[in-house]
């Protein structure tokens, strides 16, 4: 018959007694460190790109215009959801808290020849304020697409202002600071881009409502289309006019 061996005089070691002397101390150090970093990396700021945390799309509206010339422009029109709409009286943050483009909108942006950066705002406040704040967001905007192209000097990114909103009462006024881009397609080098998007969009109103609201009850609709639309190659840094 087995017996237990007796333990009873046996002394029990420290776990940690085969323990080099210095290593509680180079434990501590990295300790401290953490202690240190890790609040910085709590608050870092958001990332722009994403390809696993996808920023959702609330409508594609794919449309073609034309100019004088009939140049055709095809273009597609990126309304992001009511969640990534701008936050109010914010030109640099989105509802959400983060930004991010998800992979359908990275790879349309990489591949299209001019991309369309919309700057809104809603009814709140002064017209000639919130009509800044929406250029303010269509910069940021230009910005973050920016900073997902892989093949400077192909890709022009433009910023258009749409202005404060004006049109009829909205359930949320969120619905009236949307996050809006626009990629253009394969397009003759010469097409006038502002008569083609303009083509094209009047094209689209009567089947979406959100394109005849940019077209009819912005402080700037109508306008913003041809005034002050600056188009810059990404990370080119020089200004091109919008008509060609």
């Amino acid at each position: 018959m087995l017996r237990r061996p007796d333990t009873t005089n046996l002394r029990r070691r420290p776990l940690v007694s085969g323990i080099p002397a210095s290593v509680p101390w180079i434990l501590a150090a990295i300790l401290a460190a953490a202690s240190i970093a890790l609040p910085g990396y709590l608050f870092a700021p958001p990332v722009v790109e994403s390809s696993t945390a996808a920023a959702q799309v609330e409508m594609r509206i794919v449309a073609s215009g034309y100019d004088h010339n009939h140049r055709s422009l095809p273009f597609t029109v990126y309304v992001l959801t009511q969640g990534l709409s701008w936050k109010l009286e914010s030109a640099a943050d989105l509802e959400g808290g983060q930004v991010l483009l998800n992979p359908e909108l990275i790879a349309a942006i990489r591949g299209a020849p001019d991309v369309f950066c919309v700057g809104t705002a809603s009814f709140e406040g002064a017209t000639r304020a919130e009509e800044a704040r929406a250029d303010q967001r269509a910069r940021k905007l230009a910005e973050w697409v920016t900073a997902v192209i892989r093949t400077p000097n192909r890709t022009r990114i433009f910023t258009l202002n749409a202005g404060q909103y004006k049109g009829p009462n909205q359930p949320d006024s969120a619905y009236e600071r949307k996050a809006i881009i626009i990629a253009t397609g394969a397009h003759d080098a010469e097409v006038n881009l502002t008569e083609g998007l303009a083509s094209g969009l009047d094209r689209q109103q009567g089947a979406f409502p959100v394109v005849c609201s940019l077209l009819h009850d912005y402080s700037r609709s109508r306008k913003w289309l041809v005034v002050s639309t600056v188009a810059m190659r990404a990370g080119a840094g020089h200004a091109r006019p919008p008509g060609r």
